[in-house]
């Protein structure tokens, strides 16, 4: 059985914290779960790993994270500074104001997203959602503008190049014939926000080849 508290040691707290809950809502949804490793089978087949070609390949997996970061932006509150005086919804924000911004709340608002808080990666297949790239307000996982995240690209490739392993490399249960249902999806309030209580899955390996 694995801690995936141990398996992301080596990560930033924000990339550990989208891997683990990655891997949550994909044991709590098995068919996305089968759905993604059957894509990566197809793609990159079980005789070798998955490599950085692939990527844009593997659309349901790409469509998985970008519904884990809209439940679980690295950083649910972000912190902006106004550059001007504004006014939002008849209130007048002065310049240099510090602005918190929930984008928790943004990516589970009723008005933008249909039944927002369900895990529904085929959501992102279809034309016309918000995408996370900064230019959509629905959808605001690493800021917009010029005050987006600057690591927005290597943390992206990280969570990718991590869950691609993790999913390919391996098959996984829950322990102790623990139900998907029965999965803890309490956070924890901060700076970021993680499950409250650690993931812990039991990993078999899947790959007709060597792993090391």
């Amino acid at each position: 059985m694995v801690s995936f508290q141990d398996v992301m040691f080596g990560g930033t707290e924000t990339v550990a914290s989208a891997i683990e809950w990655a891997m949550t809502e994909l044991l709590r949804s098995p068919e996305d779960l089968k759905k993604v490793q059957q894509e990566l089978a197809t793609v990159v087949g079980l005789d070798r790993k998955v490599e950085e070609s692939d990527f844009e390949k593997l659309t349901f997996l790409r469509c998985c994270l970008k519904e884990v970061l809209r439940l679980h932006p690295p950083i649910p509150l972000l912190l902006h500074e106004t550059s001007e005086t504004a006014v939002v919804a008849g209130y007048q924000i002065p310049a240099k104001s510090r602005v918190m911004i929930n984008a928790w709340a943004i990516g589970r608002d009723n008005n933008a997203w249909e039944d927002p808080e369900e895990f529904k990666p085929a959501r992102f297949l279809k034309d016309g959602v918000p995408d996370f790239k900064g230019s959509n307000f629905e959808f605001i996982p690493f800021g917009s503008g010029r005050r987006s995240c600057p690591g927005m690209q290597l943390g992206l490739y990280a969570l990718e190049v991590a869950v691609a392993h993790l999913l390919h490399c391996f098959t996984w249960e829950l322990p102790n014939g623990m139900k998907p249902s029965e999965l803890d999806m309490d956070d924890v309030f901060g700076l970021t926000a993680p499950r409250a209580t650690r993931l812990k899955a039991v990993p078999s390996p899947r790959l007709l080849c060597q792993l090391y």
